[in-house]
């Protein structure tokens, strides 16, 4: 009797094994998760981290095609169910450097990038116009320099864009018009200057504008 209780827990346990890896299945590498994942670690070997840095969890990845993607292990990666990027949060960590090295084309999925409170410096690259799919963009609280690229005005599902309290200094480009899907638009205490466009006018899901501590005028 003890025996036949012991084989039917024994049943019952591998029955809800299956259930748990048939409804939340463990995702595995595909080739451009693999080069997403490897993106990210070149970018890493070309800034400057902090001594105990929680990107101490980026490790090297193994070669074996079939082994589970890092999703759960790599501070501030989260994938989607394909095992490809999905949101990039790098908040305060200490972190200075370029986006030089930063392979955006290879992260089509992005939807979250979050870069803020970093000393993350130079020009944010008009490679950015490859992230499609993303609907907050972050990068306040650095030393971006340069210009906001005109490729911004590419990313069609933008709903927040913060550059604020950066060395950013250019007209604002009539591009912005674009995003009609912008809710938050908040680029203060930079060097933008130039008129502010009329057409901003036409972004209308826009919520909030904050573009004080610039040298902008009222457009002509």
């Amino acid at each position: 009797m003890a025996k036949q209780i012991m084989s039917s827990s024994n049943l019952l346990f591998f029955s809800l094994a299956l259930v748990i890896i048939t409804f939340f299945p463990i995702p595995h590498y595909t080739s451009a998760s693999f080069e997403e994942f490897n993106a990210l670690l070149k970018w890493k070997a070309s800034i400057e981290i902090p001594k105990n840095s929680l990107l101490s969890s980026w490790i090297p990845l193994p070669l074996n095609s079939g082994a589970s993607v890092p999703c759960t292990s790599w501070f501030g990666v989260v994938c989607k169910s394909d095992g490809s990027i999905e949101k990039l949060n790098l908040t305060s960590s200490r972190l200075k450097g370029t986006l030089h090295r930063f392979s955006i084309s290879l992260l089509p999925n992005l939807v979250h990038f979050n870069l803020s409170l970093n000393n993350f410096f130079g020009p944010i690259p008009p490679e950015i116009r490859h992230l499609s799919k993303l609907v907050y963009l972050d990068f306040s609280f650095n030393k971006f320099s340069g210009v906001i690229p005109h490729e911004i005005g590419n990313l069609l599902q933008l709903t927040v864009l913060y550059l604020f309290s950066n060395n950013i200094s250019c007209p604002i480009p009539i591009e912005l018009k674009n995003l009609k899907s912008l809710t938050h638009l908040v680029a203060y205490n930079n060097q933008l200057s130039g008129s502010i466009a009329s057409s901003l006018g036409d972004l209308t899901s826009l919520n909030i504008l904050y573009l004080y501590q610039n040298q902008l005028s009222d457009s002509s």
